[in-house]
Protein backbone atom coordinates (compact mmCIF):
# COMPACT_ATOMS: atom_id res chain seq x y z
CA UNK A 1 0.00 0.00 0.00
CA UNK A 2 0.70 3.46 -0.58
CA UNK A 3 1.10 6.03 2.11
CA UNK A 4 1.55 9.49 3.03
CA UNK A 5 5.73 9.36 3.33
CA UNK A 6 5.51 7.80 -0.30
CA UNK A 7 5.08 10.51 -3.27
CA UNK A 8 4.68 8.36 -6.76
CA UNK A 9 1.98 5.44 -7.46
CA UNK A 10 3.68 3.04 -9.23
CA UNK A 11 2.37 2.42 -13.28
CA UNK A 12 3.87 -1.43 -12.82
CA UNK A 13 0.97 -3.03 -11.00
CA UNK A 14 -2.69 -2.29 -12.23
CA UNK A 15 -4.09 -1.46 -8.59
CA UNK A 16 -2.71 1.10 -5.93
CA UNK A 17 -4.26 0.74 -2.48
CA UNK A 18 -3.61 4.20 -1.15
CA UNK A 19 -3.46 4.64 3.54
CA UNK A 20 -4.35 7.86 3.84
CA UNK A 21 -4.45 7.62 7.73
CA UNK A 22 -1.54 9.86 8.27
CA UNK A 23 -2.91 12.66 6.99
CA UNK A 24 -3.28 14.27 3.55
CA UNK A 25 -1.71 12.33 1.34
CA UNK A 26 -0.29 13.78 -2.46
CA UNK A 27 0.69 11.40 -5.44
CA UNK A 28 1.75 11.85 -8.45
CA UNK A 29 1.14 9.34 -11.59
CA UNK A 30 3.55 9.34 -14.09
CA UNK A 31 2.57 8.15 -17.56
CA UNK A 32 1.49 4.74 -18.59
CA UNK A 33 1.83 2.70 -21.44
CA UNK A 34 -1.17 2.96 -24.21
CA UNK A 35 -4.11 0.93 -23.10
CA UNK A 36 -2.60 0.37 -19.30
CA UNK A 37 -5.30 0.41 -16.89
CA UNK A 38 -4.69 1.89 -13.56
CA UNK A 39 -7.06 1.53 -10.40
CA UNK A 40 -6.23 3.85 -6.87
CA UNK A 41 -8.19 2.50 -4.12
CA UNK A 42 -8.55 4.65 -0.40
CA UNK A 43 -8.21 2.57 2.03
CA UNK A 44 -7.51 4.31 5.51
CA UNK A 45 -9.99 5.32 7.76
CA UNK A 46 -8.38 8.53 8.67
CA UNK A 47 -11.19 10.98 6.51
CA UNK A 48 -7.76 12.57 4.84
CA UNK A 49 -7.95 13.78 1.19
CA UNK A 50 -5.57 11.82 -1.36
CA UNK A 51 -4.74 14.29 -4.12
CA UNK A 52 -3.34 12.70 -7.18
CA UNK A 53 -1.73 14.47 -9.80
CA UNK A 54 -0.89 12.34 -12.73
CA UNK A 55 1.90 13.88 -15.62
CA UNK A 56 -0.99 14.10 -18.14
CA UNK A 57 -4.69 14.23 -17.48
CA UNK A 58 -7.32 14.47 -19.84
CA UNK A 59 -10.17 16.75 -18.79
CA UNK A 60 -8.55 18.21 -15.44
CA UNK A 61 -5.06 18.62 -14.08
CA UNK A 62 -5.53 16.63 -10.28
CA UNK A 63 -7.72 13.18 -9.11
CA UNK A 64 -9.40 13.71 -5.63
CA UNK A 65 -10.41 10.83 -2.74
CA UNK A 66 -12.09 11.72 -0.22
CA UNK A 67 -12.35 8.87 2.23
CA UNK A 68 -12.05 5.24 2.29
CA UNK A 69 -13.29 3.17 -0.46
CA UNK A 70 -13.32 5.86 -3.15
CA UNK A 71 -11.87 4.94 -5.74
CA UNK A 72 -10.98 5.59 -9.32
CA UNK A 73 -10.02 3.94 -12.53
CA UNK A 74 -8.00 5.55 -15.36
CA UNK A 75 -7.04 4.08 -19.01
CA UNK A 76 -3.84 5.59 -20.30
CA UNK A 77 -4.21 6.52 -24.07
CA UNK A 78 -2.67 8.71 -26.75
CA UNK A 79 -0.23 10.60 -24.06
CA UNK A 80 -3.09 10.90 -21.37
CA UNK A 81 -4.40 9.05 -18.32
CA UNK A 82 -8.41 8.95 -18.91
CA UNK A 83 -11.14 8.71 -15.59
CA UNK A 84 -12.79 5.48 -16.97
CA UNK A 85 -14.84 5.48 -13.72
CA UNK A 86 -14.93 6.79 -10.23
CA UNK A 87 -16.59 6.41 -6.91
CA UNK A 88 -16.33 9.21 -4.46
CA UNK A 89 -13.25 11.10 -6.48
CA UNK A 90 -13.15 14.62 -7.79
CA UNK A 91 -11.40 15.56 -10.76
CA UNK A 92 -10.24 18.93 -11.00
Amino acid sequence: AVTSASTAINVTSAIAEVDQSGGTTSLSLADGTDGQIKTVIAIGTGGNNIVITPTNLRGGSTITLNGEGDTVTCLFKNSKWNVIAHNGATIA
